[in-house]
Order: structure tokens, then C-alpha cells, then sequence
């Protein structure tokens, strides 16, 4: 099992560990696994192909690599965006500007003080709200659940 970690700022490729509390920023490189939750208090990167089984809260920015999955909701206090091919299990909030890859799909439904990118392809399960009204949809993304 991974270790719980109280203060960490970065996990090396490939690597694995329990719930993430870090005092600063945090990063993850290529293929880490969280066998839980993030919390930083400055912002987050999580590397392509990394996994989060719980929910990530940065109090920054947040970035997320391709192909990166997050089974819980992202809260990031700046802006946010997600690698192609990524995919959040819960809802998405946001303090500043959202994008999201291209082929991504969220789980939840999506609260944002800026502007929404949606890339090609993606799909928004749930609702987006846009704080300043502006939602931009790339070639064959959708909002709305689907039957």
C-alpha cells in the first residue's frame, strides 16, 4: 500500500503514494499514481497517464497531462487545463479559465469564473456554467447527458 504523505511537492515518474497534502505546489510526473487525494495549497501538475482515485483541490492553477485520470472532482482557485484524452469522474470548479483536451470527458458538471474550452471531441456529461458567459465548443464536443 502507499504512504500517506503530510508534506510532499513532488512524485517522481512512475511513481505511487496515498493521499498528497502539500504546503506548496505539487507535481507528479508521467505515470504516478495517488491512491487518493491532493490537496495543495499553491498549484498542481499532475504528468500524463497519472491516476487520482479521490478528488484534487489546488489552490492555484492545476494542469493536468494526457491521458490523466481523476475518479473525483478538480477545485482549482486559478485556471485549469487537461491533457487529450483525460477524464474526471466528478464535477469541475474553477476560479479563473478552463480547458479542457481534446477526446476528454467529465463526469460531473463544470463551474467556472471565466471561459470554458471544450477540445474537439469532448464530452461534458453533466452542465457548464460559465461565469462571464463564454463557452467555446471544439469540432464534435457536447454538453448534455447522453442516452
Amino acid at each position: 500500500m502507499a504512504q500517506n504523505s503530510t508534506d510532499v511537492a513532488t512524485l517522481a515518474a512512475g511513481g505511487s503514494i496515498g493521499n498528497v497534502n502539500s504546503t506548496a505546489a505539487f507535481t507528479a510526473g508521467a505515470n504516478s499514481s495517488i491512491n487518493g487525494y491532493v490537496t495543495a495549497v499553491a498549484a498542481v501538475t499532475l504528468g500524463a497517464g497519472s491516476t487520482v482515485t479521490n478528488d484534487v483541490t489546488a489552490g492555484a492553477a492545476f494542469t493536468s497531462g494526457d491521458s490523466a485520470k481523476i475518479q473525483g472532482s478538480v477545485s482549482a482557485k486559478a485556471a485549469f487545463t487537461s491533457g487529450a484524452n483525460s477524464a474526471i469522474g466528478g464535477n469541475v470548479t474553477v476560479g479563473g479559465d478552463f480547458t479542457s483536451g481534446a477526446n476528454s470527458v467529465i463526469g460531473g458538471n463544470v463551474y467556472v469564473n471565466g471561459s470554458v474550452t471544450l477540445g474537439a471531441g469532448s464530452r461534458e456529461v453533466g452542465t457548464v456554467h460559465s461565469g462571464i458567459g463564454v463557452i467555446i465548443y471544439g469540432a464534435g464536443a457536447t454538453i448534455g447527458a447522453v442516452n
